[in-house]
């Protein structure tokens, strides 16, 4: 017994330190591996229920019911299909004829009584070289299929991002809505304090009005924030490919404390990101990013165009065999067959310039893509370099707004007790309700921005969908 407590306890700290090693091992460049980490965490805290629906499960639904996405997975399967068909031409052809010839006999043919003819023949041809051209034809075609893949992987990405955004808006439509409640609260309570005060003699009819019309006027930006929360909801729905546009009955959306939680209990920086480090694993980032997979891929396809455009200048050796006859009395006749083999060779002396153009046409290509990858790569040194920077302005933003609500929340307490005893305006009290729920949206602008803000590092660093390719 003790020898295997013994054993125990060394396979647990095996464990452990193997487990330590693949989350130190794990860490990824600038925010990136900081972004997805959040999201794991948030995932595994908020998913209790298969009826609540987070940021992350949108986005899986989303890549499961897509029409898009299926569509892109469509046009994989073609380039695969393209492949095969590029392959097929490397294997020999083997065709099997038939067929049954009558000639009449008139004055004018050739033949002296009616005659019939049949054929039946067994043939096999094998190119044996074409310059390369089928070799790269293959190759052009799984460049292809890579492509492919890339460009279904930059519509997966940019799904997920689209269903972050509606994702987001939804929860901003509903953190207006609470805050419009909370106003028209506070509004309706200082309403009936101000009827009591009017009827005991003690406060005047103009603050009663004062009230009941801020109570208007919360509910009426309740109202257009529900309409706003009906529409992002559709639209959500309609990302995640409910044929209806509305979520599943039961299903709802986890409050924005949850999506933001580990946020808000972390100390927030107030630095700026390190664009040195960031500089330092620019390649890495650039490396995860499909559109650039796939721009590199056109330049290794157009490559191989050119090199099948040369194989024009090379001769075409085939070699051809066959077994059968073409002057038999009926199919089963098998007196006059016979075998037969031989090679050909073919080139075109002279095509007019034709085989030349097309290499012209080959280089300039590649050029093109050359030139469109470089332009792709400037284009997103600048998305990952201006999306960190957002992403520590958002978190800036969300720290002094998180302390700026508070110190608003204080103060708009501290007049609400000063007017009840008599010590500040009505004046003063409406100024001090207005500060607090336009800092109440602010600071919900605030959280929904910085998620957004890593949301828009991992989609422009390839790294907002976690998915292997089929």
């Amino acid at each position: 017994m003790k020898r295997k407590i013994n054993s125990s306890i060394v396979c647990l700290i095996l464990t452990l330190f193997f487990t330590l090693a693949l989350v130190q091992g794990g860490a990824v460049a600038a925010d990136a591996g900081q972004a997805s980490q959040r999201r794991t965490a948030i995932s595994a805290v908020t998913i209790s229920s298969p009826d609540l629906l987070t940021l992350a499960r949108a986005k899986r639904i989303a890549l499961e019911n897509s029409p898009t996405l299926a569509s892109a997975l469509e046009r994989v399967s073609q380039a695969r299909e393209a492949v095969a068909q590029a392959k097929a031409d490397r294997l020999p052809t083997l065709s099997a004829t038939a067929g049954c010839d009558y000639t009449e006999a008139t004055d004018n043919s050739a033949s002296d009584y009616d005659e019939t003819l049949y054929t039946s023949q067994l043939s096999a041809t094998q190119v044996l070289f074409d310059g390369f051209y089928r070799k790269y034809t293959q190759l052009s075609a799984q460049y292809g299929e890579q492509i492919s893949q890339a460009a279904r992987d930059e519509v997966r990405n940019l799904l997920a991002w689209s269903v972050a955004q509606a994702y987001l808006n939804v929860q901003l439509a509903r953190e207006n809505i609470k805050i419009a409640e909370s106003d028209m609260a506070f509004n309706q309570a200082q309403a009936n304090e101000a009827v009591a005060k009017e009827k005991s003699g003690s406060g005047s009819y103009s603050d009663v009005l004062n009230f009941k019309s801020k109570v208007n006027s919360a509910k009426s930006a309740m109202l257009s924030s529900r309409q706003d929360l009906v529409e992002s909801l559709h639209g959500l729905a309609a990302l995640l490919g409910y044929k209806d546009a509305r979520l599943p009955q039961g299903m709802t959306i986890v409050p924005l404390e949850a999506e933001s939680a580990d946020m808000e209990s972390a100390e927030v920086e107030t630095t700026t990101m390190p664009l040195e480090s960031l500089d330092a694993n620019m390649e890495e980032l650039l490396g995860q990013r499909p559109d650039l997979e796939r721009a590199g891929l056109a330049v290794d396809q157009a490559e191989a165009g050119i090199r099948m455009a040369r194989a024009g200048y090379y001769p075409i050796i085939s070699l051809t065999g066959g077994y059968g006859t073409s002057a038999g009395d009926d199919f089963t006749d098998t007196d006059d067959m016979g075998a037969f083999l031989g090679i050909s060779v073919s080139i075109d002396i002279f095509s007019g310039g034709a085989t030349r153009s097309r290499v012209r046409e080959a280089l300039s290509a590649k050029r093109e893509y050359e030139q469109d990858l470089a332009e792709a790569r400037i284009s997103a040194v600048s998305d990952i370099r201006s999306s960190a920077q957002a992403t520590a302005t958002a978190r800036e933003q969300l720290a002094l707004q998180q302390e700026n609500t508070s110190l608003i929340q204080t103060t708009r307490d501290l007049v609400e007790k000063e007017y009840g005893a008599g010590q500040a305006s009505l004046v003063r009290l409406n100024e001090a309700q207005n500060d607090l729920v336009g800092a109440m949206g602010d600071l919900a602008i605030a959280k929904v921005s910085l998620i957004l803000a890593l949301e828009n590092f991992d989609y422009y660093t390839g790294m907002n969908v976690k998915a292997e390719r089929q």
